[in-house]
C-alpha cells in the first residue's frame, strides 16, 4: 500500500512540475528533417518565418518560403513561395517599416553576385533590386533603414560599412570605421531619428583599447563622435557591452570591464550617455553581488565568499575565473535586468573569444532579429555559411554559470542570483539562454539536448533551479518518434511566453486507425508560470 501511494504522489507531482511549462500552440509546416530551418522576424503583421530550400527537380534553383503567425500561431495565408534566381540562396535578411528584405548571393565569394528581394508583408507582392555596386567583403551584419541596405563585412581584414540607397542607387562609406586595428562591436538601428549608431573598439595609446560610439544619418555622415579613451584605472577595459537606449535620447552601454591583457575578468561596468554625448560609468564588482557563487553548493560557496573577503581586505578587486560574458539587457523606467554567462573556450586562439581582442571582433550578432555571416559554428547558420575564414577550427564553450541581477538606473544592486550550467560542453557560440522579466518574476530557461531547463526567481529569491521538461506536443494523443536535436531552438518571445522550434517525425493514428508518421518543421508556444511550483517531501 506504502509503495502504491508513493507511486500516486510522484505522479501527482510529476504532474506538477510539467504544469510549469506547459506546451499549448503550434504549428507545424512539411518538412524533411534535416530540411533548411525557418529564420523567425518580428513584425506589424506578426511572426515571420522563412527560409529557402531546393526546388524540385534536377537543377540549381531554390525556393523562397516565408508564413506570418499570429499569437496563437494560426496563419490565415500559410506558406507563400517566391522563386529565386539560379545558383543563389539566402545570404541576410531585415524587417523595416513592415517591408521584408532577403539578400540573396550567388555563392560564397567576396565579389559574388547578390540581389534584394523586397516582400510586402500585407500585400504579399515581391520587388527585387540588383545590388551592383557594393564593396566585395566578407559580410557580417546586414541591416535596411529607411529603403537603404546597410552592409557591414571585413575587407583586407579591415571592418567596413557601407550605406546602399535602393532608390538612387548611390552608395555611402562610413568614414571612420576602415583601419587597423578597429573591431565593430555592435551596429543599432535609430529609425525614429533615421540614424545609425556603430560601436567601434580601437586601439588607442599605450596598447589600450579605446571605445567610439559614432551616431551616423542615412547618407553616412558623422552626426556625433562619443570617444572613451579614459575608463576606470589604469589597466582596466571595457571587454564587450551592449548599447541600448533608455529614452529622451540617452542611452547606456552595459557589459563586463577587466584587465583583458591579463585574462581577468573583474566585474559589470554601466555607462550612461546623455543626449551631448557625455558619459559617466559605475563600476561594480563582486564585492557588489553577494550571490555571484550561489551556482556553487553550500561549502564551495563559503570558501569562494572567504576568498573574496580576503582580496577585499588587501584592497584588491577580485577576479571572475572565466569568461564573463553580457548575454541580455531588459529595462523598465527605473532598472535593468542584466544576465550574464560564465564560461570557458577551448579549441581557439583567443580565450576571450566575445571580447574586443577575439578573431571575429567580439561582434554582437543579433540572430533573433536578423541574420550575419560569420557565426560559422552556429547550428543554425552552418548549413548556410560554409564559407566563413573567421574559424580555423570549431571552439568548444564550457558553460560553468548563469548570473542575473536588478540594479536600478540610480545605481545600487536591488538583487542579484545565479544558477548552475553543470559545466556542459557545446560547440554553440552566442547566448544560449533565454530570460524573461514578467513584473518581478524572473525566468531563466535553455535546451540541452532534449530536455528543457527553467529556473524561476521572484524579487530576486531563487525559488527553483534548472527544473527538467521533456518535449512536448499539444495534441495528447499523438507522440514525437524523432526530434534533429541540432534544429532545436528556444527564444523567449513575449511576457512569459516562448518559442520552441524545430524539425521533427510525428506519430500519429490516420483516418482508418493506422499508425502514420509525417516529417515537420514545427513552432510551439510555452508558457512558463512559477507559481505552479510546489515543493514537498516525500511521505516516510
Amino acid at each position: 500500500m506504502k509503495k502504491i501511494f508513493l507511486v500516486l504522489f510522484l505522479s501527482v507531482l510529476g504532474h506538477g512540475l510539467f504544469a510549469q511549462v506547459r506546451f499549448i500552440e503550434r504549428f507545424e509546416v512539411e518538412s524533411e528533417l534535416d530540411a533548411p530551418l525557418f529564420e523567425m522576424i518580428e513584425s506589424k503583421a506578426g511572426l515571420v518565418c522563412f527560409r529557402t530550400l531546393p526546388d524540385n527537380g534536377l537543377n540549381m534553383r531554390r525556393v523562397f518560403q516565408y508564413f506570418i503567425a499570429d499569437k496563437s500561431l494560426g496563419s490565415k495565408e500559410g506558406v507563400i513561395e517566391f522563386p529565386v534566381k539560379s545558383g543563389y540562396d539566402m545570404l541576410g535578411y531585415d524587417i523595416d517599416q513592415n517591408q521584408l528584405f532577403i539578400l540573396f548571393s550567388e555563392g560564397y565569394a567576396l565579389n559574388a553576385d547578390k540581389y534584394l528581394l523586397q516582400v510586402d508583408l500585407e500585400t504579399k507582392r515581391g520587388l527585387e533590386f540588383v545590388i551592383d555596386n557594393v564593396l566585395a567583403m566578407e559580410l557580417v551584419e546586414f541591416l535596411v533603414q529607411d529603403q537603404k541596405a546597410i552592409f557591414m563585412g571585413s575587407s583586407d581584414n579591415r571592418p567596413v560599412l557601407q550605406i546602399h540607397d535602393l532608390v538612387t542607387k548611390s552608395v555611402h562609406t562610413l568614414q571612420g570605421i576602415y583601419g587597423n586595428d578597429t573591431q565593430i562591436l555592435q551596429i543599432k538601428k535609430n529609425p525614429e531619428v533615421r540614424s545609425l549608431e556603430v560601436v567601434l573598439s580601437r586601439k588607442g595609446a599605450y596598447r589600450n583599447r579605446d571605445i567610439i560610439i559614432n551616431t551616423y544619418d542615412m547618407a553616412g555622415n558623422v552626426v556625433q563622435e562619443v570617444k572613451v579613451d579614459q575608463f576606470a584605472d589604469p589597466g582596466q577595459e571595457i571587454i564587450d557591452g551592449i548599447l541600448l537606449s533608455t529614452g529622451n535620447y540617452q542611452e547606456a552601454m552595459i557589459g563586463a570591464f577587466g584587465l583583458e591583457r591579463r585574462n581577468s575578468y573583474q566585474g559589470m561596468y554601466i555607462m550612461d550617455i546623455n543626449e551631448f554625448g557625455e558619459f559617466d560609468f559605475k563600476l561594480y564588482t563582486l564585492a557588489d553581488f553577494p550571490n555571484f557563487y550561489n551556482y556553487l553548493n553550500e561549502k564551495t560557496k563559503g570558501k569562494r565568499d572567504a576568498e573574496i573577503l580576503k582580496e577585499l581586505d588587501k584592497e584588491r578587486i577580485p577576479s571572475i575565473n572565466s569568461i564573463y560574458s553580457i548575454r541580455n539587457v531588459q529595462q523598465t523606467p527605473d532598472a535593468y535586468y542584466v544576465y550574464f554567462d560564465q564560461y570557458s573556450v577551448s579549441n581557439s586562439r583567443s580565450g576571450f573569444q566575445n571580447g574586443m581582442y577575439s578573431p571575429t571582433g567580439g561582434y554582437r550578432y543579433d540572430r533573433w532579429s536578423r541574420m550575419g555571416a560569420t557565426t560559422f559554428s552556429d547550428p543554425y547558420l552552418a548549413n548556410r555559411f560554409p564559407m566563413s575564414s573567421s574559424y580555423q577550427t570549431v571552439p568548444e564553450y564550457r558553460y560553468v554559470s548563469a548570473h542575473f541581477a536588478k540594479v536600478a538606473k540610480t545605481g545600487q544592486v536591488i538583487w542579484d542570483n545565479a544558477t548552475s550550467y553543470n559545466e556542459f560542453v557545446t560547440t554553440y557560440p552566442e547566448a544560449f539562454g533565454e530570460v524573461a522579466v514578467v513584473g518581478e518574476d524572473f525566468y531563466h530557461m535553455y535546451v540541452e539536448d532534449h530536455i528543457i531547463k527553467l529556473s524561476f526567481f521572484r524579487n530576486g529569491e531563487k525559488i527553483f533551479e534548472n527544473q527538467e521538461f521533456e518535449l512536448g506536443l499539444v495534441n495528447e494523443e499523438e507522440r514525437i518518434r524523432d526530434t534533429n536535436l541540432a534544429s532545436l531552438r528556444l527564444i523567449h518571445w513575449y511576457d512569459r511566453y516562448f518559442l520552441l522550434s524545430g524539425t521533427q517525425r510525428i506519430r500519429f493514428l490516420n483516418d482508418a486507425g493506422a499508425d502514420e508518421i509525417r516529417e515537420v518543421y514545427f513552432l510551439t508556444k510555452i508558457v512558463v508560470d512559477g507559481d505552479l511550483y510546489t515543493p514537498e517531501e516525500l511521505p516516510d
